[in-house]
């Protein structure tokens, strides 16, 4: 297995304009990674190129490329909008060679049932799955938000879409923030995992780095790899210290702890 770094770990540096795409890539080599997790944080064009080019001269790799969109919306028009986010990514990773794309559900707001925002979700996903199929590429849904984090409700989608272009990233954390085990999700979820998000929780519920909280990464890992789990596994970053140090804990945690279990 390998080890990544996404880039919305270091969104404070991004925000505050200590940090720009080429610059984490640099940084991510840096920190012992073997590739990263890119999107969101473009400034144009220009700036993919120049990420291409740091990827090339650090011998990283694109791990997976990262999208945002939101199917629970209500009207046809508005999920729409969402799909072509979606395939706008794809074509984005394409560039970049990846063969993978994150990508959610949505989120379930106030005054939706659930029911139905499931549905909405099923139907944009299985629309996006078949784009990535004709692509090439493989859109992997992350468990993100409240309900669409929840164990049942990931199975539930990624059986109804029932798409070999629809598969998991794994958030360790976000299963643990709604709830469920994460180690149970390992069990259940594993057929389907194409990424994995390594982030913790302490014992206050709150997100810090890998091997700091409570979250079991041996027994998850372990879990993931008897069923064949050979992909990356994912630094995110959301815990309150500095981010990079944040970053470079769980880089050096998850690197010592795949030389343990004798998985690098």
């Amino acid at each position: 297995m390998k080890i990544s770094i996404t880039v919305y770990s270091l969104r404070d540096y991004f925000a505050g304009g200590r940090l720009d795409v080429p610059r984490f890539i640099e940084l991510a080599a840096k920190l012992g990674a073997d590739g990263v997790d890119l999107g969101y944080y473009w400034r144009g064009e220009d700036e993919k190129a120049e990420a291409r080019r740091a990827l090339r001269a650090t011998g990283l790799e694109l791990a997976i490329y990262i999208t945002a969109n939101d199917f629970v919306k209500p009207s046809p028009e508005e999920r729409r909008v969402e799909l072509e986010k979606v395939k706008a990514a794809i074509l984005d990773a394409k560039k970049f060679d990846a063969k993978r794309v994150r990508v959610f559900a949505g989120d379930l707001k106030p005054g939706f049932e659930a029911g139905e925002a499931e549905r909405w979700a099923v139907e944009g996903l299985a629309e996006a799955a078949d784009y990535a199929s004709s692509e090439g590429v493989v859109l992997a849904l992350e468990n993100h938000g409240r309900h669409f984090s929840r164990v049942d409700v990931v199975e539930r989608i990624l059986r109804r879409v029932g798409s070999g272009s629809l598969r998991l990233t794994f958030d360790a954390g976000n299963f643990a923030f709604a709830g469920d085990s994460p180690l149970e999700a390992a069990r259940r979820l594993g057929q389907w995992v194409e990424h994995f998000h390594a982030k913790d929780v302490d014992a206050w519920g709150r997100a810090c780095a890998p091997g700091e909280g409570l979250i079991d990464f041996e027994a998850i890992i372990g879990a993931l790899s008897r069923v064949g789990y050979r992909n990356f596994l994912s630094v995110e970053y959301e815990g309150r210290r500095d981010q990079v140090l944040g970053v470079g804990m769980g880089v050096g945690y998850l690197r010592a702890l795949l030389a343990k279990m004798q998985l690098r």
